[in-house]
């Protein structure tokens, strides 16, 4: 298994998981939840544009 692999992997199932555990009321909905929903769309965005990066150009 690849990094690419293991990232995807953790993307689909992070997000729901801590919507499932703020559901059941685990994790507390008050502030953390712009705090983990800021962190999440960071990590993906950084997932994202390092496994999307285009090669550099051979000189």
């Amino acid at each position: 298994m690849n990094p690419n692999m293991l990232g995807g992997i953790v993307r689909a199932i992070v997000p729901p998981a801590l919507s499932f555990l703020i559901g059941r009321g685990i994790l507390p909905v008050g502030d953390y939840s712009a705090v983990i929903t800021a962190a999440m769309a960071l990590g993906t965005a950084v997932w994202s544009v390092h496994t999307n990066k285009l090669p550099s150009p051979k000189k």
